[in-house]
């Protein structure tokens, strides 16, 4: 193990790890007060080498990674890797690709949903790791012996669990059923904020007008992109109920906007800016209206379609050796039925190979189950009308 901490170091790290062919990568990070992952500690591994890298205790520069990230002779392998990526990503400009998830893999072959990283090591590997270490303060310095020695765990055992994931896959014949998904988690599309969509994520959004919805959409778009100047929690701004507020009330001026509920003092500086996006968002035609997606509830008259959909998903599940939940869960079911649309879970990747093209058919009427000796029986109908 390696301990890096300066750019020298750093420039050896990256040309020692640049003969690799795969990459067992982690992260420690904190953001409970800051609005971008604070990146803590940098674990990498190949074949002979772990190193350790810190960039706190020089302010290291990690841009210098990026000639690996873009390697694509080099296959990146992280476990539940989305939030590593994008820090990565953030920190060094370009995202590390090609991208393997081994808990993404894992439930291809067997496991369940999300299944955490220590427990795929002890069913795999039969090791158990140490928890001691899992909420400790990666910020703190010096770190101490077991910190660095549970940093390293996280990656000399990943780069183990790899070729046992990826052989498994292999046998199934399913490794290209991740390739898509890996490249699409792993782009740069995936990894940028849309500053124009952050409306969409507040809470009880769905209760503003058309109107009220283009004033929430600049609101908080402006807090987005204040939140990521300042680098503080979005939150400590303006809270999701005080957007709602300010988008039902469009105040016109600072000393309505400074009365209404959750707009403190601290924005006595901002109160401008917002009323600016307000008055954006007051001014935006109809037309430029932004719309939430339709969210029908599943009826009672529902309840037979979504019984008949997952009665083809055990059944799938059961011939391809996946959970239930993984192949097609029942939200996932629902989305399908009440959108009808291509771009639902159920219609992507694998899962349209598998089972999704079936529901499909099932649901336009093409598609019979029965029973036979107790066993589900799924056959397609015929399509001859003559007579």
């Amino acid at each position: 193990m390696t301990i890096v901490t300066s750019a020298a170091e750093l420039d050896s790290a990256v040309s020692t790890l640049s003969i690799a062919s795969v990459l067992a990568i982690d992260t420690e990070f904190m953001r409970e007060k800051t609005y971008y992952p604070k990146l803590c500690l940098l674990q990498i591994a190949c074949d002979d080498e772990l190193f350790i890298i810190d960039p706190l205790i020089n302010n290291l520069d990690l841009r210098p990674l990026a000639q690996l990230w873009s390697d694509s002779a080099i296959v990146k392998v992280f476990h539940a890797g989305t939030q590593d990526i994008k820090i990565l990503y953030d920190a060094c400009g370009v995202p590390p690709r090609p991208y393997f998830d081994t808990q993404d893999a894992a439930t291809l072959i067997g496991q369940p949903e999300q299944v955490g990283y220590g427990t795929l090591v002890e069913r795999l590997l039969d090791v158990r790791l140490s928890k001691s270490d899992s909420f400790t303060d990666w910020a703190r310095r010096p770190l101490s012996k077991d910190q660095l020695a549970y940093a390293a765990d996280d990656v000399s055992y990943l780069l183990q669990l790899y070729p046992i994931v990826l052989a498994e896959l292999e046998s199934l014949g399913r490794q290209s059923w991740l390739t898509e998904e890996f490249e699409r988690k792993s782009s740069p599309k995936a990894l940028e904020i849309d500053l124009r969509m952050q409306y969409r994520r507040l809470k009880r959004v769905s209760s503003l007008k058309p109107h009220q919805l283009a004033i929430a959409r600049e609101v908080a778009a402006w807090r987005e992109k204040e939140a990521m100047r300042k680098d503080i929690p979005k939150r400590w701004l303006l809270s999701d109920e005080a957007i709602l507020e300010i988008s039902r009330r469009a105040p016109t001026n600072t000393k309505e906007l400074g009365a209404l509920r959750g707009v403190d003092a601290n924005l006595r500086y901002s109160l401008q800016a917002i009323l600016k996006a307000v008055e954006a968002g007051k001014s935006c035609s109809q037309d430029q209206w932004p719309e939430l997606p339709e969210r029908r509830r599943v009826s009672g008259e529902d309840s037979a379609a979504i019984e008949l959909m997952a009665a083809i998903v055990r059944k799938r599940s059961s011939e391809n050796r996946l959970s239930s939940s993984v192949l097609g869960s029942r939200a996932m079911l629902e989305e399908y039925l009440i959108s009808r649309s291509d771009d639902c879970a159920l219609m992507q990747g694998w899962r349209k190979q598998i089972i999704g093209d079936e529901i499909g058919r099932l649901l336009e009427g093409k598609v019979s189950l029965s029973l036979k000796n107790n066993c589900l029986v799924i056959e397609e109908e015929s399509c001859d009308t003559s007579g």
